[in-house]
């Protein structure tokens, strides 16, 4: 018989560019609204599938990445099963997730264990006039809270490429001209393609090298020069909420970066849409759409309970650990219904 456990728990040439002249009329999408941008109120489920487990696995260790409310969402829970989880939160970056530890029985024929999340969300586009108008807005001390945005991670090395791509581009010191300098360079240099072999894993090195990848390469470049040039910078990762007749299934994450500034604060860029969509360059220097669901960010994620393998270094998908081993066999689904 099978085992089918359920929980319900609803880098060079650069465009001339005029400051202050970036609105939304000539970002070209969406107007400008006068009593701020439309909200999304969407029903979303997402569903974990774990199958194949090994014929002599006791027990299995389940870390799933729960969105959170913030500036631009509002995440709501509808319904959860604790007992057979718990809602946790890791110290490093403040990610939440869905922890579920599963005593295996000894009948071994059952394969598929199934967790099911519901959320009802309300979602904004966020807009940053500031950068917009490429505000020369000093570079400030930006204090303790920043300082794991400043480090490197274990894919993001500041010395080699990084390094040199910083002596290259000569950046100026206000941090919003310096990230657009940065955000052109990688749209005029590189080429997206997410099927390149070494793509998808936000390694600068290969990156750099192959001038290709996805959005994971393209924004862990951005991420490595801002932050070697003292500018705090992240990595996001979400759902993108495309639409079809009011509902959708998502089946993979996007990711964008983020760089902060004193005053605005937190400043969304995403670098290889607008490659791939030029009529978003200017739009997607700025401004968050309210197409996608934030769920977690930055590298070298130490889950809660701690995982017993390495630091993740990307938590876009669920962990899966069987007997404190990685498990990759682990598929996952959302779909979501507009609800307005």
């Amino acid at each position: 018989m099978k085992r089918l456990t359920t929980v319900i728990f609803k880098c060079t040439d650069y465009p001339i560019r005029i400051l202050g002249m970036v609105t939304a009329v000539s970002m070209g999408i969406g107007a400008a609204y006068a009593t701020g941008p439309p909200t999304r109120y969407l029903t979303l489920t997402y569903t974990c599938y774990l199958s194949n487990l090994p014929v002599t696995a006791k027990q299995v260790d389940w870390w799933i990445p729960v969105p959170v409310s913030n500036e631009r969402q509002t995440v709501e829970i509808l319904k959860a099963d604790l007992s057979a989880g718990i809602i946790n939160t890791e110290s490093k970056y403040g990610n939440k997730m869905y922890y579920r530890h599963i005593n295996l029985s000894p009948e071994k024929s059952a394969d598929t264990i199934t967790i099911t999340l519901s959320y009802k969300i309300r979602v904004n586009e966020k807009s940053v006039p500031e950068a917009g108008q490429l505000a020369p807005l000093p570079k400030v001390n930006a204090g303790s809270s920043m300082h794991v945005y400043l480090i490197n991670n274990r894919l993001i090395p500041f010395e080699g490429p990084i390094a040199k791509l910083k002596g290259q581009l000569q950046l100026p010191a206000e941090p919003i001209p310096a990230a657009m300098q940065i955000y052109d360079y990688l749209i005029n240099t590189m080429v997206y393609n997410y099927q390149a072999p070494g793509a998808g894993k936000g390694d600068v090195l290969w990156a750099c090298n192959s001038h290709t990848g996805d959005c994971s390469d393209y924004h862990s470049i951005f991420i490595g020069v801002c932050r070697s040039s003292g500018i705090p910078a992240d990595h996001v990762f979400g759902l993108p909420l495309k639409t079809k007749q009011g509902k959708g299934e998502v089946k993979d994450w996007h990711c964008w970066a983020r760089f902060w500034v004193n005053g605005p604060g937190w400043i969304t860029i995403d670098a290889s849409e607008a490659s791939k969509h030029p009529e978003l360059r200017n739009y997607n220097f700025g401004t968050l759409s309210d197409t996608y669901l934030t769920l977690t960010h930055g590298r070298d994620v130490i889950l809660q309970p701690a995982q017993k393998g390495e630091p993740l270094n990307i938590f876009a998908d669920p962990y899966v650990e069987v007997d404190g081993s990685h498990f990759e066999n682990v598929k996952w689904i959302a779909s979501f219904q507009e609800e307005n």
